[in-house]
């Protein structure tokens, strides 16, 4: 993975069979002064992903071995919460399906471009429900 930080936005370039939330993690590391990272955009192609959709109770876990286009992210990385991440994805399949949920996990296929921006609201998780949700201090 490659980034570069302008001081306003990040840009990230991840590589072929990088480990999508693994480099997520290692942003977190290197940002983790900051107090939210939003995704603007991101594209390019992910493979073994693993997708959930809550039910009430629990996530029903979804998955898509095959490379797909990654069409949409939307999401947002609070490095002082746990998790530090929260993100939904929609996959574009050869067979030409979209699917999408809250993403468990992936691995980049060929390349991922990403594009995140910096924020200055302090953010915590708290447990309601059953899920860690977002909150404003």
């Amino acid at each position: 993975m490659q980034f570069k930080d302008d001081g306003k936005f990040i840009t990230l370039i991840m590589q072929n069979e990088e480990d999508f939330l693994e480099n997520i993690k290692k942003i977190v590391e290197e940002f983790k002064k900051e107090k939210i990272l939003a995704v603007v955009s991101a594209l390019g192609m992910l493979k073994e992903v693993k997708m959930g959709y809550w039910n009430g109770k629990e996530y029903e876990i979804h998955e898509e071995k095959e490379p797909s286009e990654l069409l949409g992210i939307s999401g947002v990385i609070t490095p002082k919460t746990d998790p530090p991440y929260h993100f939904h994805v929609i996959i574009g399949t050869k067979d030409e399906k979209v699917k999408g949920g809250h993403l468990i996990s992936a691995k980049v296929c060929n390349t991922v471009e990403m594009f995140l921006t910096k924020g200055n609201i302090d953010v915590e998780r708290k447990e309601e429900d059953g899920l860690r949700k977002l909150r404003i201090k």
